[in-house]
């Protein structure tokens, strides 16, 4: 989690400014700081995909804000949720031998043997998923080396199929590298910020 908080000395120079308008001074330091918040979530995005080969969309979607208010001058975000599913990172696609997949920038790329991509349906309203699956043997023992014809199986030894997943976007969040390059920049957003939010406020004044 990164915890956003206003610098002493940018608090005590705008409601300095705006001694008899308290109201305003809070309004100022909350918008800031929200602003922020949001550059934050776009740092924060763009260095956990510089080391996971994630979809964007993905890794947006475990963030969790809590934004500032006149009452509460302090903002944060965190990362939460499950791993990834695999059909979640960039480039993941079916291939003779499985599915191939690339979890993390710099690597190379694995083959997922006997796996496959498909969209199931669950649930009573029919919700579909898309996902990279394969089925989870649970009949007789299987010969070492042995190869069977998935098609001459008996039906009750075709199922369950389980997907599969890779990182959680959290552990990569809080990864000393990541979280130090979020906070170097989130510094500077946030003394910008406020700094712009207090010239909106004085031009009203003019």
């Amino acid at each position: 989690m990164i915890k956003i908080s206003i610098d002493p000395i940018d608090k005590a120079k705008v409601r300095r400014m705006f001694f008899e308008m308290q109201t305003t001074a809070d309004k100022v330091l909350s918008r800031g700081l929200n602003k922020t918040l949001t550059g934050v979530k776009t740092d924060a995005s763009t260095e956990i995909r510089k080391e996971l080969n994630a979809k964007k969309a993905a890794v947006d979607e475990t963030f969790k804000m809590d934004k500032a208010t006149t009452k509460k001058l302090t903002a944060s975000i965190e990362s939460t949720g499950k791993p990834l599913a695999l059909i979640d990172f960039v480039g993941t696609r079916q291939t003779t031998k499985g599915v191939s997949v690339l979890i993390k920038k710099g690597r190379s790329r694995t083959i997922i043997p006997r796996a496959f991509i498909a969209t199931t349906e669950y649930g009573h309203e029919g919700v579909s998923h898309k996902g990279v699956f394969w089925r989870k043997w649970h009949g007789p023992k299987r010969p070492k080396n042995s190869r069977i014809r998935y098609g001459a199986l008996p039906h009750k030894f075709r199922l369950p199929v389980k997907e599969r997943f890779g990182p959680r976007v959290p552990d990569i969040f809080s990864n000393s590298q990541v979280m130090d390059a979020v906070l170097e920049k989130a510094g500077n957003r946030l003394h910008a910020n406020i700094n712009h939010e207090l010239e909106y406020e004085l031009g009203k004044l003019k």
